[in-house]
């Protein structure tokens, strides 16, 4: 299927009344755009900024049970999230790697605890196994990983989850909900909402590349903005106080060299309560993540100079690696929609998600995390069924195909100019990639890779793309400048 934008436009704005709207185009939103429209309903989603734009395509790459909430008893978190987990993997096949995860451990009473918590993870997914766990020892620890027993480690448990490319899942989802008669459109944004006799009856809508406003009617409008949902809520309720407590995690990138052997690595508790990964990914290796709770929710987070020496300091100690500042490729940040409770520290507020309606009726969808996207899309469009007067069979998508992407695997760019040009005449063309920011963060994920690489070629992508979609030589510059900026808080030193 391919997402052509004009043609979406189009459809987007001749539509007539929508049975729903969805206003954010993540995981949540375009899995409920799917399966709403799976289900028969006639179903648009508008993205202000690009698709996965913000926590979804920041994430750390797994598609994961929680080994770490056994520890808080949330053996149901766990085990519909390991259901959805084997789900995934077969409704994307070929675009989830199972994958070995490394938990190294330095005395005999942890390696019986987390040894009897990982064989819990194993039987809570049952037939969703995705191995046995094994205790690897201190011999074969050196040979796999000869920084581990250099350490002091005894020796490591060894379980298996999944890793995948968060943004190309992404734009799997937008094709196949596309595929089932959604409409989708990126750089489309919510700039109010349509109300008749105290009820939403639809969104005043921006096309952010002419500037046109328009309205869309819609018999339900759904709010799956993320972080950024009590924005949202506000036009709904000016007086709505926020419901979510959003925390901020990194990100730093190295070249994959400094992690040796081919498994992940995972410390279950560093100081702040989080888990902290080493992961292989697209060819580089991934460290993080942090837990910060913020107050001010900006579009680009970046990365506070206390988590990246967070990070590097937790693992060089606890993963006996020697990492500097100047090994770093790359840095991003990423925000948590965690649902708001009583507990000031973020690491322990929900990660489970929830539905529910404004009095005007706006249908709220909070929390979730990557794996259980599909879940939290299911009892959405249950919801709207129960709740919201519509009238329809929902879908049964526990075993529908995903549509992915038509480009090779996303790495770091096309190797050469002939394949590159290619590369952006097809993702303008068939993924809706309108900046250069689209095609070097998420069609391809230079960006996150190699923040200097991203910004050498930048000067050509923003050409080829002037070129396709008939723009002059001041675009260009604008986009490379836009584009430069951005990168430039990517890398560490220009990091506040």
């Amino acid at each position: 299927m391919k997402l052509y934008r004009p043609s979406m436009m189009h459809a987007l704005r001749e539509g007539g009344t929508w049975d729903v709207c969805i206003v954010g185009g993540g995981a949540t939103g375009l899995g409920i755009a799917l399966e709403a429209a799976a289900s028969g309903l006639r179903t648009a989603l508008i993205e202000g900024r690009d698709f996965a734009a913000g926590t979804s395509s920041r994430s750390t790459k797994l598609v994961h049970g929680g080994v770490r909430y056994l520890e808080q008893g949330k053996m149901a978190l766990v085990s519909e999230a390991l259901k959805e987990r084997d789900r995934l993997m077969a409704n994307a096949q070929g675009h989830i790697d199972d994958y070995g995860f490394l938990i190294p451990v330095k005395r005999r009473w942890a390696q019986c605890y987390y040894g009897l918590g990982l064989r819990l993870y194993d039987l809570l997914a049952g037939s969703h196994r995705w191995g046995r766990t094994e205790w690897v020892g201190r011999r074969e620890v050196i040979q796999r990983l000869p920084h581990l027993a250099e350490a002091g480690f005894i020796g490591a448990w060894r379980y298996r989850d999944g890793r995948f490319n968060d943004a190309e899942l992404a734009l799997g989802l937008a094709k196949t909900a596309a595929q089932q008669g959604a409409v989708l459109v990126n750089h489309c944004r919510a700039e109010g909402l349509i109300k008749k006799k105290g009820h939403l009856a639809g969104v005043q809508a921006k096309d952010m590349v002419t500037g046109d406003t328009f309205a869309l009617d819609a018999k339900v409008v759904i709010n799956a903005c993320g972080p950024y949902s009590d924005a949202l809520c506000r036009l709904d309720d000016p007086s709505h106080e926020n419901e979510l407590r959003p925390s901020q995690g990194i990100h730093l990138v190295f070249d994959a060299d400094v992690l040796k052997g081919d498994d992940a690595l995972l410390i279950p508790k560093t100081d702040d309560g989080r888990v902290l990964f080493a992961v292989p990914w697209l060819g580089k290796v991934l460290v993080g993540t942090t837990d910060t709770p913020v107050d001010q929710l900006d579009l680009e987070p970046l990365a506070m100079e206390e988590e990246i020496s967070f990070v590097l300091d937790h693992a060089n100690r606890f993963l006996g690696l020697q990492l500097k500042r100047e090994d770093i490729r790359s840095v991003f940040a990423g925000l948590r929609p965690l649902i708001q409770g009583r507990k000031d520290n973020t690491a322990k507020l929900s990660r489970s998600h929830e539905v529910s309606a404004t009095p005007s009726g706006l249908v709220n969808v909070r929390g979730g995390k990557w794996t259980t996207y599909r879940k939290m899309a299911e009892d959405t469009v249950r919801y709207l069924r129960k709740h919201c007067g519509l009238e329809f069979t929902p879908a049964d998508t526990a075993s529908l195909t995903l549509e992915m992407g038509s480009l090779p695997p996303r790495g770091m760019h096309p190797s050469d100019a002939h394949q590159l040009a290619s590369a952006v005449k097809q993702a303008v063309e068939e993924e809706m990639c309108l900046t250069v920011e689209d095609f070097l963060a998420r069609r391809y994920r230079t960006l996150f890779l190699d923040a200097k690489a991203a910004q050498r070629i930048a000067p050509e992508v923003a050409q080829l793309l002037a070129d396709i979609r008939s723009k002059d030589a001041n675009w260009v510059a604008g986009e490379v400048r836009s584009f430069t900026e951005l990168a430039n808080h990517y890398l560490p030193a220009h990091t506040p």
